[in-house]
């Protein structure tokens, strides 16, 4: 009873919260992007946010980035845990690679995306915390638990990262992922991006796995360093320690769907992103243009996942 309580007292502070917050974290995109546009180099072809590797070595720091995850299904043909995560960030680094070195490569097809936003995917799958999860569902039912929900606030207050969600399950239905996306930003003050497999949901792209990246807003201290001397290896943070957060299970919450303000605001976001037309999901470049070469051959006729 205290719990519900305290999800509806609280709902329209951390709606309001999360508008000043994500408007921060908007201005902040324009700053990198178009007022104050980040180059090209800024990370050598070899650094680790373009490869994922830590510094030295040929292994991948993003299964040390493993902060939660729930036991695998026994019963179940999922790709291994190393397969979800090493696909996520290989996809990723990927992005970061493409403003990486001394050659630019042009805004076009091998490029679609600003330098600024490019590097943002760099800070984001190297230094996030990474939850996992089978489903949708049983991430409900973690979120759904207050103690879960502390101890994520708590790893971000502390680690000063971002919270990358992963699923193992590539099947699951748009709508779901949208009601996700829109129950975590209601259940915290900040803003979620869902991407995954089934097509474009809400403001989210394709990716190799379903994810759902909680935007505490601290890729701005990494991206903002790059413009410093030295910035380049100051932002390469190292692993998280293990055993330091989510200690506490079993994590146990009452609901594994979206209740009605949620599934709310991920209809008003849907219908949101819808009258942007052709310019789509991607609010900080118009998708007419990153993507001309497809509207040409006529291949962006499924720019939104539709319900």
């Amino acid at each position: 009873m205290r719990a519900e309580l305290c999800y509806w007292l609280g709902l329209p502070l951390r709606w309001a919260h999360q508008v000043m917050h994500n408007g921060m974290g908007v201005l902040r995109v324009l700053d990198v992007t178009r007022f104050r546009p980040l180059p090209h180099g800024l990370i050598p072809a070899d650094h680790p946010w373009a490869t994922g590797k830590k510094p030295g070595t040929d292994d991948f720091i993003w299964h040390d980035n493993v902060i939660f995850r729930t036991p695998r299904p026994a019963d179940e043909s999922l790709h291994s845990d190393d397969v979800v995560i090493e696909a996520t960030g290989r996809f990723l680094a990927c992005r970061a690679a493409q403003s990486a070195g001394e050659v630019e490569v042009p805004q076009g097809p091998r490029r679609r995306m600003p330098h600024g936003i490019n590097y943002i995917h760099g800070s984001c799958h190297y230094n996030s915390g990474t939850l996992l999860f089978t489903d949708l569902g049983e991430a409900w039912g973690h979120f759904s638990c207050g103690r879960f929900r502390d101890e994520v606030r708590r790893f971000a207050r502390r680690e000063r990262r971002e919270v990358l969600i992963l699923f193992r399950r590539r099947d699951y239905e748009p709508r779901d992922l949208a009601n996700f996306s829109c129950s975590l930003r209601t259940l915290f003050p900040w803003f979620c991006n869902v991407n995954g497999p089934r097509g474009k949901v809400l403001w989210g792209n394709e990716a190799p796995f379903p994810a759902a990246n909680l935007i505490t807003g601290h890729w701005a201290d990494d991206v903002y360093a790059l413009k410093s001397p030295g910035g380049a290896a100051r932002v390469v943070r190292p692993p998280i320690a293990h055993g330091a957060y989510f200690q506490g299970v079993p994590y146990r919450g009452d609901r594994r769907e979206a209740i009605w303000p949620e599934r709310l605001l991920a209809w008003v976001t849907d219908r949101r992103v819808r009258m942007r037309g052709e310019r789509g999901g991607l609010f900080f470049v118009d998708r007419r243009e990153a993507y001309r070469d497809q509207f040409e051959r006529g291949t962006q006729g499924e720019a939104l996942a539709r319900w």
